[in-house]
């Protein structure tokens, strides 16, 4: 990944001013010998020589055929506030990209952004009247939604290109994507295991979990949990779930408690994580907490007075890498004001950069329409890309059979509100630093 000001073209617009000098000539005349002498001009003054006007950068033009990008996201319901902030993230992206960068290859793009309300019937309407815009590919940024649309869009042959990729079943016989859902976030088994995975790089060694009783891949994970615990030297002590609209949190609270876990996780959204929260410290744990993926939101925990461990499905927004600087200065330049300091922010943006990079080096040219196909075949013939970390793992996608889910994630401690990389085992996306991902796979 480079600088933005290393994708511009630099035009150096060079007017060069030409001064005109007249010099006036001296001498004498043809008058006789009495004539008065002739006084000598006054020596012309030099003009100063002729400077180049100094370089200037213009953006280029976004003059080609226009390319809609779908979003279906949460604005309302349950996860509005995991979700939410999405659409201001894209639309930021596309300002960048079309006044700055010329668009893609060319075309100038526009987000459609429908909102999935949090439920999978909103979610399928929301894809419907998306593929009635004319979109050419969808970004998923909401969990319920991603099973719920899968039939809706493939069967219309338009792709989905990134987004959250949470809700993979964890049953291998059932674990794939159509060949047309090139996930660009890491995807269950992997997604689950990670914040065991976080509790093992925190130097913690047991692991409790209350999870969402809404999402049927949640309580899922408990399974999952007592496989990779002794894969990696973590014990797993049980699971609660927890409900967004139970009247208490109680006595879940009570339960994880007695279990006698270092680390309880929170498999829940934000407001719903931070109410068990409360309710844990009344209840007497004094462990710490883990959670990961889209219920991570710096806003959300930075305040809290305590331990948070775990996993993200997008970038880390602190990170000094150039990239993530750029993603800071984009949105602070055009975003809409939302706090982008969450992993579905930073997904939001990866995945973009994807169909930015992939369109620009091998999609139609400006002056050509670009539909769904084009963008299938483009994809397709992905192979080893990680967008310079922006990627948890290089992405390689496939034209028969399923596409593969990604294995792994970033990983992090956040000790008095501040958050920080922490890593376990070799690099999964090449990168080193805050990028620098760990991955887990069942083998």
């Amino acid at each position: 990944m480079i600088s933005r000001k290393q994708y511009r073209n630099r035009v150096a617009i060079a007017a060069v001013a030409v001064l005109s000098l007249t010099v006036a000539s001296c001498g004498g005349d043809d008058s006789d010998s009495d004539t008065a002498p002739a006084t000598e001009a006054p020596a012309a003054t030099e003009a100063p020589a002729a400077t180049e006007a100094p370089a200037t950068e213009e953006p280029m033009v976004a003059d080609g055929t226009p390319i809609k990008i779908g979003l279906v996201y949460s604005e309302t319901g349950r996860t509005a506030s995991t979700y939410g902030m999405t659409d201001g993230v894209a639309k930021a992206w596309a300002r960048w990209v079309n006044e700055e960068m010329g668009g893609v290859n060319g075309h100038p793009v526009e987000i459609v952004a429908e909102d999935g309300e949090s439920t999978g019937e909103g979610a399928v309407a929301a894809a419907q009247r998306l593929l009635d815009a004319g979109v050419v590919g969808i970004l998923v940024q909401d969990s319920t939604a991603e099973n719920a649309i899968a039939e809706t869009i493939t069967a219309a042959g338009i792709p989905m290109i990134g987004g959250t990729a949470n809700n993979r079943p964890m049953d291998t016989a059932d674990a794939h994507w159509p060949n047309t859902y090139f996930v660009t976030s890491p995807s269950n088994p992997a997604t689950a295991a990670s914040t065991m995975v976080a509790t093992k790089g925190a130097g913690l060694s047991s692991f409790s979990a209350a999870v969402c009783a809404e999402v049927p891949a949640c309580a899922q994970a408990g399974g999952l949990y007592g496989i990779v615990g002794p894969m990696i030297d973590v014990e797993y002590k049980g699971l609660v779930t927890v409900g967004a609209a139970d009247p208490s949190y109680t006595a879940p609270c009570l339960e994880l408690s007695n279990l006698g876990a270092e680390v309880i996780n929170l498999g829940l959204a934000p407001q719903t994580a931070l109410s068990v929260i409360d309710e844990c410290l009344l209840q007497g744990f004094t462990g710490a907490f883990s959670a990961a993926n889209n219920s991570v939101t710096a806003p959300d925990f930075e305040t809290l007075d305590i331990r948070l461990v775990g996993a993200l499905n997008g970038f880390p927004w602190w990170a000094d890498a150039e990239p993530v600087q750029l993603y800071r200065d984009i949105n602070e330049k055009y975003g809409d004001g939302d706090d982008v300091r969450n992993s579905s922010a930073t997904s939001t943006w990866s995945a973009l950069e994807l169909f930015r990079k992939a369109m620009g080096e091998n999609g139609p040219a400006g002056d050509a329409d670009v539909t769904a196909a084009d963008v299938i075949s483009v994809y397709q013939a992905i192979s080893g890309e990680t967008l310079d970390g922006l990627l948890a793992a290089p992405v390689s996608y496939v034209a028969d059979g399923f596409q593969p889910g990604l294995s792994c994630f970033w990983i992090f401690d956040m000790q008095g509100g501040k958050f920080s990389s922490t890593n376990v085992g070799d690099s999964g996306n090449g990168a080193s630093g805050d990028l620098q991902t760990s991955c887990f796979s069942l083998g």
